[in-house]
């Protein structure tokens, strides 16, 4: 193993600036030998996120109104006082930032640069100018700030989806990229670009854009995992393309996709089998994530994951590392506590991965519309479907039998109670603190297992009803629910507000720690709502029929990655082609589309009748039925009727029926039948 160039942390992931922890952080580094340090920041905080929430404009101050002047202030004294210590350690320091990012009036004041869609033409020279100006007013601000890691997703305006663009999508990567790379440049600053695609031919795309900006000074960091963190995805084969740019490989040793660092989790053979799989492509270095909102594993027992990371990079003996670890934090007790750590990461997977599956809401307790989108009730059905070209199926997944997963959620449960039970056996060993936090861990650890069973055990007998036509399934169904609601009573009486099933995200749809709470609600109003609206549809003898949003949606159902939700209104469920919280930090008002593939009488006249409703007073959208596209524009009526007479060749068994949304107004389907 050659030595690496880049030994670096990514904190604060995604959180805003803390001085005592960047600080610890800083201190960390040094004393490890850490030379290299992301911050990431707020990401996802519509105001304090990127570079723009950390400075004032100059230029474009008359948008400074927009931003968190208390929080720009704070940065500006905190991440200086920080980059002064790194920098005198000899530690280069990144911010995170995003792009395209525009304050929110930019379009209202800068009309011109709206196209036909109301979406940003990107290659208008007021954009240059803004994004050329932003770098300036930062780096000014932040002298000492070596450069930035730029990535083009979860942005206001996403560049990789725009529409009626005077460039294509390659130009325009090219384009922007080249701006942000030259003016770096100019400035003595550095550009660290991720790919970071969900989708292969958006990751094609950014690496062929990237190269024609730039390849020995233009260091392109990408995932060890395929995608996005999970411990089921393969191993990264794409950063094998990466021939012409430097690489740093980025990894995740806290668990983004599995636990966030409050499951107790060793993830030895994660690591070891990562790193070992990047080393073949020579890269200059790594970054690790080692925190995750707010909380980090400084001081707990999953801090030995920063062990193994450390004694990978330098070539330590990895078991002698590990045992040292324990030996140090636990004493007498050390060997035993390790022997306990050495079962989670097998218990982990085999929870929140159902047979290699993502089978959580980045990591926690999952909301309905979650459920139905990664498709949980399909995936439970005797005959699946699960159509999607989408980062969290496997390559060509095979579920098996699905008494595959529930014999994996068992063994999860057994092995999560027999690991509670050894560190309970431990009590008189250990410190009162350190006792404690372990029992805490390890509870929730057991308490998760028992409510994602449960949680399995809802999705199975939901499906199961309407496929088999059984009450027993009926009765199955609220017995999973009434035994969720005891967890969550037992839990939060034994946790309290350290309960795993009450974390969600900040930006989740629910109300914080009423995961469960909700799940059941929601499940058992859809249930209700599906019951009645099958049993309707059902007795029109349609050749199909989709009830969409449902748990039994099916249809081989497609849609553009993370940008399709299911809702429940007045009552009724429907889909829609876009993101439910798409419009508060998204300014593109073309994104969004999903699609069914259903049956048709060959050789034949079909009705198609699709029920449909708008968010606005408009109903406007683009309607592919097979090869044929439809404009479809009127009035919102409230639930509008729209009929179309479709022909089916005479070996045509099924058709395809796509939903575009193209316009701010965002379509709800509620059904769409052949007859």
């Amino acid at each position: 193993m050659s030595e690496k160039k880049i030994r670096g942390i990514n904190i604060l992931n995604p959180v805003e600036v803390d001085r005592d922890y960047y600080l610890k952080a800083i201190d960390y580094a040094i004393a490890n030998d850490y030379n290299h340090i992301q911050l990431n920041g707020p990401i996802h905080n519509l105001v304090r996120s990127n570079l723009d929430g950390m400075v004032f404009y100059r230029k474009y101050c008359r948008f400074n109104g927009e931003k968190d002047e208390a929080y720009v202030r704070h940065c500006m004294d905190v991440v200086n006082e920080c980059l002064a210590k790194s920098h005198a350690a000899g530690i280069k320091t990144y911010m995170w930032h995003h792009e395209l990012e525009i304050p929110n009036g930019f379009c209202e004041a800068f009309p011109e640069i709206l196209n036909e869609y109301g979406d940003v033409e990107v290659s208008h020279p007021i954009i240059k100018d803004f994004l050329e100006n932003k770098l300036l007013d930062f780096f000014d601000a932040y002298p000492l700030m070596d450069g930035f890691v730029l990535t083009y997703y979860e942005t206001k305006v996403p560049l990789l989806r725009l529409k009626k663009q005077k460039l294509t999508t390659d130009e325009i990567m090219t384009y922007i990229t080249g701006i942000l790379y030259d003016t770096c440049k100019r400035l003595g600053k550095e550009v660290i670009v991720r790919t970071d695609a969900t989708v292969e031919s958006d990751y094609k795309i950014l690496l062929d854009a990237y190269e024609r900006v730039a390849t020995d000074d233009l260091m392109i960091m990408d995932k060890w995992t395929q995608y996005d963190w999970s411990l089921s995805l393969p191993s990264n084969y794409f950063i094998r393309n990466i021939k012409k740019n430097p690489l740093v490989i980025e990894t995740d040793l806290f668990g983004e996709y599995f636990g966030k660092g409050r499951l107790p989790l060793m993830l030895k053979e994660h690591i070891t089998k990562r790193f070992s799989f990047c080393e073949q492509y020579a890269p200059t270095g790594y970054c690790s994530r080692i925190d995750r909102g707010g909380f980090s594993a400084f001081g707990t027992v999953n801090e030995v994951n920063l062990h193994i990371m450390k004694a990978v990079l330098n070539g330590y003996d990895l078991e002698a590392t590990l045992s040292g670890f324990f030996a140090a934090n636990y004493g007498a007790a050390g060997e035993k506590v390790k022997a306990a750590m050495e079962k989670t990461e097998g218990i982990v997977r085999k929870m929140l991965f159902a047979n290699g599956y993502y089978y959580s809401e980045l990591s926690w307790f999952p909301a309905l519309n979650h459920c139905k989108n990664h498709f949980y009730f399909e995936l439970m059905r005797e005959q699946y479907e699960i159509a999607s070209n989408e980062w969290f199926v496997p390559v060509n997944y095979e579920r098996g039998s699905v008494q595959n997963i529930f014999d994996d959620l068992a063994d999860a449960r057994a092995e999560a109670e027999l690991a509670l039970k050894e560190i309970e056996a431990l009590k008189d060993m250990l410190t009162e603190e350190k006792y404690q936090q372990l029992w805490i861990d390890f509870q929730n650890l057991l308490f998760a297992s028992k409510c994602w069973e449960h949680m399995a055990q809802v999705f199975f007998h939901y499906v199961r009803f309407f496929d088999e036509k059984k009450e027993c399934h009926e009765d199955a169904l609220y017995a999973a629910l009434r035994a969720l609601e005891q967890l969550d009573k037992e839990g939060r009486a034994a946790l309290g507000d350290d309960f795993y099933c009450s974390f969600c995200d900040v930006h989740a749809q629910r109300q914080k720690g009423q995961n469960i709470a909700s799940f059941v609600a929601e499940v058992t109003a859809s249930f209700v709502y599906e019951k009645r609206a099958r049993a309707a549809l059902d007795a029109k003898n349609l050749t199909d029929y989709v009830l969409c949003g449902s748990g039994c949606e099916g249809h081989a159902l497609q849609k553009e990655v993370n940008f399709s939700d299911t809702l429940l209104i007045d009552g009724e469920l429907v889909r829609i082609p876009g993101n439910r919280a798409g419009m508060d930090w998204s300014t593109i008002t073309a994104h969004g589309w999903f699609s069914y593939r259903m049956k048709v009488k060959k050789g034949e006249i079909n009705r198609i009748t699709i029920i449909a409703g708008s968010t606005t007073d408009l109903l406007k959208m683009k309607l592919t039925i097979g090869t044929q596209e439809h404009l479809i524009e009127q009035p919102n009526v409230g639930k509008n009727t729209i009929e179309f007479a479709y022909t089916a060749r005479e070996d045509e068994e099924f058709v395809t029926i796509k939903f575009d949304k193209i316009s701010v107004n965002m379509p709800l389907i509620y059904t769409v039948c052949i007859q």
